[in-house]
């Protein structure tokens, strides 16, 4: 279910592609971070296009103004208990809402300071 409660505070909507860091075996690191970098990327558009094709939204405007998609490839992998990469973790997709808390906050503040 759809709620417009929110919208005023939501300054973006970010759908985030990772992947480990692996790639075959004899790929140079930079060419595998750039093959990564595609795969984040293409993982994320594929989300957007699912999000954004479903027929039951009822501003598709408003969420194209709001929503994001961006391919962080492995930049942001995640570590078992142990600190090695948990390379199937780390294939993911994310979604961050970025919010205008802080300017609600000051504004609440310039109220109610004397």
């Amino acid at each position: 279910m759809e709620s417009s409660q929110f919208k005023g505070s939501i300054e973006e909507i970010r759908i985030e592609g990772h992947t480990s860091s692996k790639w075959s075996v004899n790929t140079p690191e930079n060419q595998a971070y750039f093959l990564n970098m595609e795969l984040s990327q293409a993982r994320t558009r594929s989300v957007l296009q699912h999000v954004l094709m479903a027929g039951n939204l009822s501003d598709k405007n408003w969420l194209r103004l709001h929503l994001t998609a961006n391919g962080l490839a492995s930049s942001q992998l995640i570590y078992d208990v142990d600190g090695k990469e948990d390379s199937v973790a780390s294939q993911r997709v994310e979604f961050r809402i970025r919010t205008n808390a802080d300017q609600r906050i000051n504004e609440i503040l310039t109220v109610v300071k004397p």
